[in-house]
């Protein structure tokens, strides 16, 4: 039984070895010009463990980009936030700084810089293998997004004004997300300003000001 018990730790911290090589080095030229070969040989792991623990190469793929967005935002919290107590603002406000603060190194979503590099990396450089992922995000994790926007603006979940409010609100934030692309030194002044509270309190600010123009609409 204990040897059983070790087999599966043992196999646990293999995959997640497996995990977190191939997510420096997708962070370091894309996973595409990864091979299995160097993600086992950096994991202390032979090369039969990718299939072993992931059914194959897209197998890992797939897990990493999961795991990864779950450091961004997870399922959980965004459950969390829109079954939660709290009027429609508040419950959107909790939302906002999980996202703004996943723009930070150990933000309050849990995320890093890392994962939003490895994030942004192949959703701008990998698309034909990266949409899948998107796909399985939009039936998994949106619609407790698309709730919280619902809910605050009081539209159906089938109305294009309810959508547009989603995109102008995200899109600023996830701009914000490319700074890890651009060649600015974390002590750089466009780098401080980031990571002002002051700067997170005036994107919410907008934010709000153009869903509340929505909701009169």
């Amino acid at each position: 039984m204990k040897q059983d018990t070790k087999q599966r730790e043992d196999g646990r911290a293999t995959r997640e070895r497996l995990l977190d090589c191939a997510e420096a080095l997708t962070a370091a030229k894309g996973f595409a010009s990864v091979t299995s070969k160097e993600i086992c040989q950096q994991a202390g792991a032979n090369l039969a463990a990718v299939n072993y623990h992931f059914g194959s190469r897209e197998g890992l793929y797939e897990a990493m980009l999961y795991r990864v967005h779950d450091r961004i935002i997870s399922q959980t919290t965004l459950q969390d936030i829109a079954e939660g107590a709290g009027t429609p603002r508040e419950k959107l406000e909790r939302f906002f700084d999980s996202l703004l603060w996943s723009v930070q190194r150990g933000g309050r979503a849990g995320a890093d810089e890392r994962a939003i590099q490895v994030w942004l990396r192949e959703a701008l450089g990998n698309a034909t293998a990266f949409l899948p992922i998107l796909r399985h995000l939009a039936t998994t994790k949106f619609p407790w997004v698309r709730k919280l926007f619902a809910d605050y603006l009081g539209r159906s979940e089938g109305d294009p004004v309810l959508y547009s409010g989603i995109l102008h609100t995200m899109a600023p934030i996830l701009l914000l997300n490319l700074k890890d692309f651009f060649p600015i030194a974390a002590e750089d002044e466009p780098m401080r300003i980031l990571r002002d509270p002051a700067f997170h309190a005036a994107m919410r600010m907008y934010a709000f000001a153009g869903l509340d123009a929505l909701k009169k609409a």
